[in-house]
């Protein structure tokens, strides 16, 4: 069976998982039907293709290849696709999506049986009625469908459509952006033009109310009617349709402004429409509009429209989806051949259309018109085919990734137990069905390789907003995309609608005022954007563009001139002269030069770089037939915005680039190739301020940046660092947006908060992240501050400036006071003296100068005369008398010193130069005869020169080595510039320091301060900038609740704590060996304290023991002499000596406790203590049991006689004594004592003591010797009424009851002593304790002895005993 509808165009390739996709590059044309005659087995009979939509496929297949070679998504599996084309026509639309469902090349819907087919999800359609085709059959078996469209309300209804998802955002935040933007330029009566469909009525419809509402008028209503494909292309185009927009056009000149609902088919009517006005001389009527497109609008052209002329949207406004720059797919377009991609059905048809030519399969020789192999994509005009991403090819991209995503969190799941089972087949488990996409879909979030959140809200609309773009077209069929704004609903209240006036060109034919009453100034013709130039030429002229930032024109204000920039353009002229004159660089070569002025206007920079690549005098880019403008290399600066727009235009046509300024934040990696940049990199700026401020210890200080991309980076991305380095920022401020038309007074408005913030701070330092521009800003704030009389909290301020800042001011500011920055540090790129620049400068005479078109507004301006050889003076005009001198002027207006900037762009000139001289020399190595190598080098391709410039590397005239890094950035650092002002409005950078990355690490940075001058109030001293007073010594810092960790609270030192520092976070232990004075802020040693012999107390106590000593050897003396006698007798002499032999031992050995403690002291004093204790206890002992038995065994019948006896006591003795000396044993041999400190007990002394190795042992020794003591206590308590004369039961029994209360007592007392005293507690229980036992057992018997010897006699004793019994 013949398929009438077979299709032509298709793209598969095979995968684990299938993603398809619905594309709409083809506008059919079918044979007409009829009932008369058998229909054709071809239906269509043609189709017109819209090249540029052929980059959905490439964004489709990229962002496949890109996934399938993440190894983090999807691992193991592989993501095929099938791409099929809609062509704008609902039958088609059906038959391919129903091709989805069939197995590959069988038309039988619903029935798969290769595994190849496994579709997951389906990426389409480009407009509402192809989405919404798609969705009636995708819908019925659940399939998820991403679209990059913007619905009607039909589809929006979740109930009926619940599988359809959009990459788009919700269109009515378009509709509101609209009305933000006429409102914002103040366009109240306007013209809406959109098609005559569903669409357009729904446009028409949402618009218009909201237009009422914000009192804008509709000038009109104009609907056009769609093409069908029945109507004859003649009557479309040259009968009724043109006529009735024409007409409508021309009858509504006043309406400047038209509302364009700009999907293709209104697009492609219109600008057919919009063409023939201009055929049929109604331009008046067409050209000068300003349209305001929808984000549907992507300027597409056919191939039948090749002959139209885009000029007519020049300046158009557009809303466009947000999208980025994706780096890699712009390289993947670079290689692009048909021959390598087989497979892709759309790939021919493109390519022949595109290129007008056959491909070799068509058996068509090249020259009959057969494709050379040749043909590259990026030579093709931006209407039919850009090399960069656009934002439906973008939304394509992002759905890709999103439905990758998707599948992977799937695949990672585990909400069931089975699990997809991949083999070598690919996917066959049931398990895995399109449905269950969707919960996974639905909760998508990631951010894709260009940086940007993916995410759908409740609604499945994609969560994002819109960029507004400004369109500017050349004669070339070329055009830029501008980003001029943003709508974007999530940003912060005030900040979702933003516009950006001063970037925005406008159409050739207006005068801006028409449009906006805010703005002052845009050119009426080429001649009048650029009438000052410098313009310098040679036999053989090599072109250097140097675009300086001199805000001065017929319409600018006459104070807006930056005189102080004139020296930029002086330093480029002195280079090239210098350089002309060296014979041994670029030998028979001139170099020339062109300077241009971008009057600080995005429009005038284009311009220029435009005017660059077109004849002398002839504007027509890429058209030159002189030899006179051969470009080698372009010099831009010094904002780095205005490069961004240079190399938008330049690096097309790969010019190199020298940027004097900070470079630019570049999106597209293939510009940035051709930019070099001759300013350090700023990461070594930042690290440089950072340590300025961290080496002056401020850590309190403001923020002011400008609002640009670098202020942007600089505030989130480098000042986080500073505060992870602890310094925090009182303030962080925006710099108001003040453009040069603004009066003085609004400057004073919008200065106003802004300086109360600022004076009004506590911080005395002040970071300032500018341009070149900003030090104007800066100088209006200060004078807000004096103008409104805001109180300041500090006198003055020391201002952090960066490099890319540089002194500038106005007219009405060069009698203000220059006070306001002395004393400001800044930060430059390094710069030397040039030799011969001053004697160049002070050699400047007008009238020689004709070829430079700045001097005459420069001198007018800086000496208040007229060069009349240059301008026209009326009669008011003092014209100058010729004796005006540069070196005259003072340096607040121009500086007979080279600046930094001006160091940079001569610098520049002669990195060029030696670039080219390298390419002379190279040819020179091929022996090529002069004027040839001269011819080839003047014939030298602007590209050829990147491979010399970045392998530059030379040392200057004073000694510096120029040279570039891997990044293309000058490999030096930064000076360190201290700013010193003078009564006369002049000031003095003086050099106090420098940022050298190259330099070992203790010299990366160096300051010297004693060179540094401080601002006036500050009395020659460094001022501090602290939140508060810092903590001093001895105190610690404690955070305020709810302010900056640099705000703190100062609480003093804890007991045992010390700072010896200020701003401590926590104070800190003294050394075990040192104690905290009274202050807490520094550590005194310890005193050695042990109970010596040389304190009172040591005395005392060593006293006592010798004294006890004498007097137990004076009683065993008596008792010695005594011997005989009963008294001695009557106890067991033997034991009473033994006693008496103990206690002294026991006095004695109290000496060991004294004196500082040793080894052997240590080893011996409680063991031999322990003893000698326990072998008087159980003396004690043995007396009480042998007094007691001795009752008992007098007894009748008492068979213990034989018990009593000296054996009895020695046993009792050496039993008891034994069983001590072995637990001392023990003792010493386990652990035995030593010497130690310690070092805690006491605050400010460290205790030499005897640590007793084992604290159980020693109380093993006091336990047992106090059991002894009970033991002899109860046996003497028992024994006490005995009848006997000298009874020692009763003294026994006190004496026990003394010694145990005294050794209770060293028990209690001994935990609770510290130091020194806890010896002295020990030795006074050993003396009280023996004391005891000798004054209770032994004076009752001295007594009797001495004092009553008459007593002392065996018969007596008797006698007495008789009596008691």
């Amino acid at each position: 069976m013949i398929d009438p509808f077979q299709i032509r165009h298709q793209y598969y390739q095979s995968g684990d998982l299938i993603i398809g996709g619905m594309t709409s590059q083809f506008f059919c044309y079918f044979e007409s039907l009829s009932f008369v005659e058998h229909p054709k087995t071809k239906l269509i009979d043609d189709h017109v293709m819209l090249l540029k939509n052929f980059q959905h496929v490439l964004a489709l297949v990229f962002a496949v290849k890109e996934v399938n070679n993440n190894p983090k998504i999807l691992a193991n599996v592989s993501l095929g696709f099938h791409i099929y084309d809609s062509y704008f026509n609902a039958m088609l639309t059906y038959q391919n999506t129903l091709n989805f469902l069939c197995t590959l090349k069988r038309i039988n819907p619903n029935y798969s049986c290769d595994f190849q087919r496994n579709l997951m999800a389906v990426i389409g359609g480009l407009d509402f009625e192809t989405s919404f085709h798609m969705a009636n059959i995708l819908s019925i078996y659940k399939i998820p469908q991403v679209t990059y469209c913007f619905f009607l309300p039909t589809m929006k209804d979740k109930t009926k459509f619940p599988t359809v998802y959009q990459m788009v955002p919700n269109e009515e935040n378009q509709y509101k952006g609209i009305i933000q933007l006429l409102l914002h330029f103040q366009w109240t009566w306007v013209g809406i033009v959109a098609l005559d469909d569903d669409h357009g009525d729904r446009f028409v419809q949402f618009l218009k109310p909201l237009l009422s509402q914000n009192g804008i008028c509709p000038a009109f209503t104009h609907r056009l009617q769609l093409l069908t494909a029945s109507e004859d292309m003649t009557d479309i185009f040259y009968v009724s349709r043109p006529r009735k927009i024409l007409n409508l056009l021309l009858n509504k000149r006043q309406v400047k402004v038209y509302v364009t609902n700009a999907d293709i088919p209104t697009m492609g009517v219109l600008k057919w429409f919009l063409y023939l006005g201009q055929m049929e001389e109604m331009s008046e009527a067409v050209m000068g509009k300003v349209w305001i497109m929808t984000a549907q609008w992507d300027f597409s052209l056919h191939t039948v429209d090749r002959i139209l002329n885009i000029e007519v949207f020049h300046g158009t406004l557009s809303f466009t989806l947000k999208y980025k720059e994706v780096f890699e797919f712009h390289e993947s377009l670079h290689g692009l051949r048909p021959h390598l991609q087989e497979a892709n059905g759309f790939i021919k048809t493109f390519w022949e259309t595109a290129f007008n030519c056959l491909l070799s399969d068509s058996k068509v020789d090249k020259e009959d018109g057969g494709c050379t192999g040749e043909e590259k994509l990026e030579s093709l005009p931006g209407p039919f085919f850009e090399m960069t991403m656009t934002s439906q090819s973008y939304s394509i991209y992002n759905a890709v990734h999103a439905i990758a995503r998707a599948l992977d969190a799937r695949h990672s799941t585990r909400h069931n137990s089975r699990r997809m089972v991949w083999d070598r087949n690919g996917l066959h488990s049931p398990q895995l069905q399109p449905w269950q996409l969707h919960p996974f879909l639905r909760s998508i979030s990631f951010n894709n390789s260009a940086g940007d959140h993916v995410h759908f809200n409740q609604d499945g609309e994609l969560e994002t907003g819109f960029d507004i773009v400004n369109w500017v077209t050349f004669p070339n069929q070329t055009f830029l995309r501008v980003k001029v704004g943003s709508m974007n609903p999530q940003a912060s209240m005030g900040s979702e609608f933003i516009i950006h006036e001063e970037s925005i060109t406008w159409h050739r034919t207006f005068n801006q005022k028409e449009l906006h009453k805010s703005v002052d100034y845009t050119p009426t013709s080429h001649e009048n954007i650029f009438r000052l130039q410098h313009r310098k030429e040679g036999r053989r002229t090599i072109l250097l563009l140097h675009l300086c930032t001199l805000p001065k024109g017929e319409n600018f204000k006459q104070d807006r001139v930056f005189l102080q920039l004139y020296q930029n353009i002086l330093a480029l002229v002195f280079a090239v002269k210098e350089i002309n004159e060296n014979p041994k660089l670029l030998p028979n070569v001139t170099l020339g030069i062109n300077i241009y002025n971008n009057y600080i206007r995005p429009s005038s920079t284009y311009h220029a770089a435009m005017e660059l690549l077109s004849t002398k005098r002839m504007f027509i880019p890429n058209y030159k037939c002189d030899n006179q403008s051969n470009v080698v290399a372009v010099l831009g600066g010094p904002k780095s915005n205005y490069c961004l727009y240079m190399a938008d235009v330049l690096c097309i046509f790969k010019i190199p680039q020298l940027l004097y300024s900070s470079a630019p934040v570049m999106n597209d990696k293939n510009q940035a190739v051709f930019l070099y940049k001759m300013f350090p990199s700023w990461t070594k700026q930042y690290m440089g301020m950072m340590k300025l401020l961290l080496h002056f210890k401020w850590i309190w200080v403001g923020v002011l940046y400008v609002d640009n991309e670098h202020g942007q980076r600089f505030v989130h991305k480098v000042l986080p660092d500073f505060s992870r380095h602890g310094i925090c920022f009182e303030f962080i401020a925006l710099f108001p947006s003040i453009t040069f038309s603004n009066s003085f007074s609004d400057m004073v408005i919008g200065n106003n908060d802004l300086s109360s913030l600022v004076m009004g701070s506590t911080a005395k330092v002040v970071v300032v992240y500018g341009e070149i521009q900003t030090m104007i800003i800066l100088q209006f704030l200060l004078r807000v501050a004096e103008y409104k009389e805001i109180p300041m909290k500090t006198k003055a301020k020391v201002w952090i400036l960066t490099a890319q800042m540089d002194f500038t001011s106005t007219k009405i500011q060069r009698s203000w006071d220059l006070d306001f920055i002395h004393g400001a540090l800044s930060l430059a790129a390094p710069s030397r003296e040039v030799s011969g620049f001053d004697h160049f400068l002070r050699a400047r005479d007008p009238p020689a100068e004709k070829e430079d078109g700045f001097i005459g507004d420069f001198w007018k301006h800086a000496f208040g005369c007229s060069l009349p050889s240059t301008t026209e003076t009326t009669s008011d005009e003092e014209i100058c008398t010729g004796e005006e001198k540069l070196e005259s002027l003072p340096g607040s207006v121009f500086e007979m010193s080279m600046t930094a900037h001006s160091y940079s762009i001569y610098m520049a000139a002669y990195v060029v130069a030696h670039a080219l001289h390298a390419v002379h020399s190279s040819k020179l190595k091929h022996r090529v005869q002069a004027d040839r190598r001269r011819k080839l080098l003047l014939n030298q391709q602007p590209w050829q020169l990147h491979e010399y410039l970045k392998k530059v590397s030379f040392n200057n005239s004073a000694g510096d080595l120029i040279s570039f890094d891997q990044n293309v950035e000058m490999t030096a650092g930064f000076d360190i510039i201290n700013w010193i002002t003078f009564p006369n409005e002049s000031f003095l950078r003086a050099k106090v320091g420098s940022v050298d990355p190259k330099a070992p690490k203790d010299k990366i940075f160096t300051i010297h301060e004693d060179r540094i001058i401080w601002p006036h109030v500050f009395n020659k001293v460094q001022p501090l900038s602290l939140c508060n007073n810092r903590c001093h010594s001895g105190y610690s810092k404690n955070r305020k609740e709810g302010k900056p960790f640099c705000c703190y609270d100062c609480r003093s030192c804890p007991e045992g704590k010390i700072s010896n520092l200020e701003d401590t976070n926590d104070c800190f232990k003294c050394p075990e060996d040192q104690y905290p004075n009274t202050n807490h802020d520094l550590c005194l040693h310890k005193r050695i304290s042990f109970l010596s012999y040389e304190e009172p107390l040591g005395i005392s106590l060593a006293s006592s023991a010798l004294c006890f000593s004498f007097m137990t050897a004076l009683v065993i003396g008596i008792f010695i002499k005594n011997q005989d006698t009963a008294i001695v007798k009557a106890n067991n002499r033997n034991l009473s000596y033994t006693l008496l032999i103990s206690l002294l031992l026991s006095f004695l050995c109290a000496l060991l406790f004294i004196g500082q403690p040793k080894k052997l002291s240590c080893l011996l004093r409680q063991t031999i203590f322990g003893i000698i204790f326990s072998v008087a206890v159980s003396s004690v002992l043995a007396k009480t049991v042998i007094v007691v038995l001795a009752f008992i065994v007098t007894k009748p019948g008492s068979g213990m006689r034989n018990w009593v006896g000296k054996q009895l006591g020695n046993s009792i003795v050496l039993s008891c004594s034994f069983i001590q000396t072995t637990i001392c044993t023990v003792w010493l041999i386990t652990s035995p004592p030593f010497p130690d400190f310690d070092m805690h007990s006491m605050t400010e002394e460290m205790i030499l003591r005897c640590n007793e190795g084992s604290v159980t042992m020693f109380y093993c020794v006091l336990i047992y010797m106090g059991f002894l003591a009970i033991v002899s206590f109860t046996v003497a308590f028992l024994g006490r009424k005995l009848p006997d004369s000298f009874n020692e039961a009763k003294f026994i029994t006190f004496s026990m009851l003394v010694f145990c209360s005294v050794w209770l007592t060293f028990v209690l007392t001994y935990q609770s002593t510290k130091g020194k005293y806890m010896v002295a507690v020990e030795i006074f229980s050993i003396l009280a304790s023996s004391a005891g036992l000798l004054g209770c057992i032994f004076f009752p018997k001295l007594y009797i002895i001495v004092v009553r010897p008459e007593l002392n006699i065996k018969g007596q004793i008797t006698r007495r005993l008789h009596k008691r019994l």
